[in-house]
């Protein structure tokens, strides 16, 4: 049986103008594209990446691959998704996968890329610019530099995982920060500079480099904070 070519695609952190080129090729050119959604409730789709795809003009066919965000089965969600996936690819179709973001970068992606190697499917993958990077350039502040390290945290579990990162010489990205409160007090305790943002890339976009703003601000899923070395 003849079998399709996958691809993952990037979009960028929300700004539909930060797409690569060949991301946006590669949309174009696709039998189909599938992008990750976190619900579907009464014919209205949950997805950053829509919000994304809308913007580019593609007039590819788009389908949503459901991915609840609350952490259960994921593995069975991850193979529903791949599930659907592989029935378009048995149509000898090209398949292209986007999602927000580096396509291999705390994505979703990554989890249905491996099924597909798994299952032998011709794979390929279209990076794209991951949220800390836009951030570095929002802030127009280098995130590292000369011999620093830099340090990628993802839902931290304490202030202390991130307090015991910074005792190096190093800078800390910290994402989907909003998994603990009282950023403001730990910031202030610290007394490092920093560069917040949430929705990067969108009109939503909110952004500052002072404590003092954080104290009663309500941080979203989609936010994230560089703390300088």
């Amino acid at each position: 049986m003849s079998l399709g070519k996958l691809i993952g695609v990037g979009l960028g952190p929300g700004d539909p103008e930060l797409i690569t080129l060949k991301g946006l090729k590669a949309l174009r050119n696709a039998d189909v594209v599938f992008y990750i959604a976190s619900s579907i409730k009464e014919s209205k789709v949950t997805s950053f990446s829509f919000e994304i795809l809308k913007q580019l003009e593609v007039e590819t066919e788009c389908l949503p691959l459901v991915i609840p965000m609350t952490g259960k089965n994921r593995e069975t969600h991850y193979q529903n998704a791949f599930d659907k996936i592989q029935e378009e690819l048995k149509k000898d179709k090209t398949v292209v996968v986007a999602s927000e973001g580096d396509a291999l970068f705390y994505s979703t992606f990554g989890y249905i890329l491996k099924i597909a190697q798994e299952a032998n499917v011709d794979c390929k993958v279209i990076p794209g610019i991951p949220a800390f990077i836009a951030t570095g350039a929002e802030g127009e502040r280098a995130v590292t530099e000369g011999n620093e390290a830099l340090k990628v945290i993802a839902r931290p579990e304490s202030f202390d995982e991130i307090e015991e990162a910074l005792k190096q010489k190093q800078t800390i990205v910290v994402m989907k920060m909003s998994v603990l409160d009282g950023w403001s007090d730990f910031l202030e305790k610290q007394n490092r500079s920093f560069f917040y943002i949430e929705r990067v890339g969108t009109p939503q976009q909110y952004s500052t480099a002072n404590v003092q703003d954080l104290k009663l601000r309500t941080i979203p899923y989609f936010s994230l904070i560089i703390i300088y070395a």
